[in-house]
């Protein structure tokens, strides 16, 4: 397998990796711009111009994009996060130039219509209020939004109903020209693809212009809690902490593993504890999110509105033993874990493609399966704990949704925590 990058003369990166065997080419333009580069009055607006990159452009309407797609079975679509914006697509190989093509048009020339716009504020309307109506997901956005609180970081990727309501022509294309420029964009191709022919076709159809690197704020986790009554059949609880960022490469794998060990699988402790021993949550588990200057490690549960308590409880009492011992069956399975997924990923050029692309602009470069490999196998037990000690040292945050959030005490749990 082979990994090829170039940088034009503008200094948009093009990036591939030639999977022998594969017979298809997955596709990608990230954009270094997310939610946390949002100020307030723009919050909401990188997810607002991914969706309106569908509704039409100078040369093609929102109808000639999706029959052209449809017309090559390709599978095509986009994505925000808070640090990156994501368009891809995945086609037959005789097919990359107009797939690219589409993908070109959509961020160089959409049209951004005043009717368009009044559409997809209802649109994304409808998500935000989705969201609000599932309790995990309100559970997750409000734990963000106490930790970093008053933040970009900590803010929604949708938005608020009141704010992409101001949005008009005017602020999309202005954000498009601050952030949407050649040394903040990077096209990823992966599957049988050609380097060479993958240059020429950037070359042709985008005419990016130099700019500067996107500027945020930096993150300042401060904690607090999150308590929402609501009449649900179920209440979510999760507990988070702060992590570290990405940047901190060995560092981060071991977080990675600490986190499959305490609740990433069903052999995984709050797993094996508190759903199979104690019978109190139908799901539960372990996660860690890592920016470029920070994280968020928390552990969480779906559980009966009377068993609340005793989840927390139980949630508390996993996070304090694993401070003090892990075993080496653990670790192992863990590792296990990694390995089997990154080696099945391996085979898949959406993977690929997405990963060489972000991991490009991030570092800067590509580090192969490998080089991650040889971080999880020379993981210790003493760097699980080393971890451990180090995530649940601070302050946590408390996010509870269900018919009695209030059953649950922030104290107590800082309590429990020591």
């Amino acid at each position: 397998m082979t990994f090829k990058a170039t940088k034009l003369s503008n200094g948009f990166h093009i990036l591939t990796y030639e999977m022998p065997g594969a017979q298809s080419v997955a596709i990608n333009l990230i954009a270094k711009v997310g939610s946390r580069h949002e100020t307030e009055h723009e919050s909401g607006i990188s997810h607002f111009l991914e969706h309106m990159a569908f509704k039409g452009t100078k040369t093609r309407t929102a109808k000639q994009i999706a029959e052209e797609f449809d017309a090559i079975g390709g599978q095509f679509n986009a994505y925000t996060s808070r640090e990156q914006t994501v368009y891809y697509a995945k086609v037959l190989p005789e097919n990359t130039y107009t797939a690219t093509s589409i993908i070109a048009d959509i961020i160089q020339n959409s049209l951004f219509t005043t009717e368009d716009i009044a559409k997809e504020y209802n649109v994304i309307c409808q998500e935000i209020a989705a969201t609000l109506d599932s309790p995990d997901d309100l559970a997750f956005e409000k734990l963000s939004e106490v930790a970093f609180e008053n933040q970009p970081i900590g803010r929604s990727i949708l938005g608020t109903t009141e704010t992409i309501a101001k949005f008009g022509t005017k602020d999309l294309q202005n954000y498009v020209a601050k952030h949407y420029h050649a040394d903040n964009m990077f096209l990823s191709a992966a599957g049988k693809v050609d380097h060479d022919d993958m240059v020429k076709i950037a070359e042709e159809l985008f005419a990016f212009t130099k700019g500067r690197d996107a500027e945020f704020a930096e993150a300042k986790y401060v904690g607090g809690v999150s308590l929402i009554s609501k009449e649900l059949e179920q209440s979510n609880i999760l507990i988070g902490f702060e992590s570290l960022s990405y940047l901190e490469v060995e560092a981060y794998y071991h977080t990675q593993i600490l986190s499959l060990i305490l609740g990433g699988g069903i052999s995984s402790r709050l797993f094996q504890h508190i759903r199979e021993d104690l019978g109190l949550a139908y799901s539960v588990g372990a996660f860690n999110s890592s920016y470029s200057d920070t994280g968020m490690f928390g552990v969480y549960a779906g559980t009966s509105h009377e068993n609340l308590p005793k989840a927390a409880a139980a949630l508390c009492d996993e996070i304090n033993k694993i401070r003090v011992s892990v075993t080496e069956e653990e670790l192992e399975r863990a590792k296990a874990q990694i390995r089997a997924s990154i080696v099945m990923a391996e085979e898949k050029s959406s993977y690929k493609s997405e990963e060489i692309g972000k991991h490009f602009s991030i570092f800067g470069r590509y580090d192969g399966p490998e080089v991650i490999l040889d971080y999880v196998n020379r993981t210790t037990k003493e760097d699980i704990l080393a971890a451990a000690r180090n995530v649940f040292k601070g302050k946590p945050s408390l996010s509870v949704v269900g018919a009695d959030a209030s059953s649950v005490s922030y104290e107590d749990i800082v309590k429990r925590l020591g």
